[in-house]
């Protein structure tokens, strides 16, 4: 009763329900604000599309999944933030998918990060009928799969792998860093008389969605649906988070590409070329365009969206051509 009554206590001094204290580390559940939220994901360095507050408000128009907003604190400062899609089944199973969280802010310490694992790990159980897939955002490490396992998660897929693209670096250096491939294609698209526009919405994202959502039906692609991207879009609270790059022909539009910003950092999130677009090599101009943009805004970090040697060799040779940092995370487990 003792303890009982110290929790409730200390409950008081942070917002939402107290969720659980471990190692002087206590967690609380959907206290956050969208504000608090958006400012906590601009205060790190390199953050992800998929932990910011409009990702998970998408998947409540477009999917059964509610989202779950935990924070970490130390004391009174918050030093973990965490995102999870939560889906009631018949009001019994509780469906629950972690995608690259818990995020940290600057300052939590490598034995904090690990009591935050656990602080959030602790919120399910087979036992009371949850189902959880979570992919944490952390690299794969033979120390990263142990710890995992000690909280009796196995691995279900391998690890997701993409690019960081640094952008603190001079404008000079970035292109002086793309494999001579990569520069000698942006060179030509330069010179094949294309014009980019960019804008937030409108009818050059609809132009887009319209031809991606077709591309991604007919090729079958393990894409994001054109609604939920949309989706995303709308739930910005900053209208200039999404970025629509579009390169014209005359007044032909041949390719375009979507980036979503999030702090600091930015995600290449989709794109479409057609024919024209493809022989002038417009997705070169289009994200060089995008990288002298997001720099332009204090952007640090440009997420390249993924790379799959084995299902899209050509996209991830074309990302990796961009001369990034290439990682790998641990996995998804359950």
């Amino acid at each position: 009763m003792a303890r009982d009554a110290k929790t409730s206590a200390s409950s008081k001094d942070r917002p939402g329900t107290f969720g659980g204290e471990r190692d002087g580390l206590r967690v609380y559940w959907n206290g956050a604000t969208a504000r608090q939220w958006d400012a906590w994901v601009e205060a790190m360095p390199r953050s992800v599309i998929e932990q910011t507050w409009a990702y998970g408000e998408a998947f409540v128009g477009v999917t059964p999944y509610l989202p779950v907003h935990g924070v970490v604190y130390r004391g009174a400062n918050p030093i973990a933030i965490a995102q999870i899609l939560e889906w009631r089944v018949g009001g019994v199973v509780r469906v629950v998918k972690i995608v690259r969280g818990p995020l940290f802010l600057e300052g939590a310490s490598e034995s904090e990060r690990i009591t935050a694992l656990w602080l959030i790990r602790e919120r399910y159980s087979f036992s009371r009928l949850d189902l959880l897939l979570w992919t944490p955002e952390l690299e794969e490490t033979p120390e990263a799969h142990g710890l995992l396992r000690s909280m009796g998660l196995r691995r279900l897929i391998t690890g997701y792998s993409s690019v960081w693209l640094d952008l603190t670096q001079d404008e000079v250096s970035l292109r002086a860093g793309l494999q001579q491939n990569w520069r000698n294609q942006l060179v030509r698209s330069e010179g094949a008389n294309l014009r980019v526009r960019m804008g937030h919405a409108g009818a050059s994202l609809e132009w887009l969605l319209t031809r991606h959502e077709g591309h991604r039906r007919r090729k079958r692609l393990r894409a994001p649906a054109s609604p939920f991207v949309l989706a995303i879009s709308l739930a910005q609270r900053n209208k200039q988070s999404t970025l629509a790059f579009t390169a014209f022909s005359g007044s032909e539009p041949v390719a375009a590409i979507l980036v979503f910003r999030h702090g600091q950092s930015a995600t290449y999130y989709i794109a479409w070329t057609g024919p024209e677009g493809r022989r002038r090599h417009a997705n070169n101009l289009l994200l060089w365009h995008a990288v002298k943009k997001l720099k332009s805004r204090g952007v640090k970090w440009f997420d390249l969206g993924g790379v799959d040697g084995l299902s899209m060799p050509g996209v991830s040779r074309f990302k990796l051509g961009m001369g990034g940092e290439l990682y790998t995370l641990a996995g998804t487990y359950l």
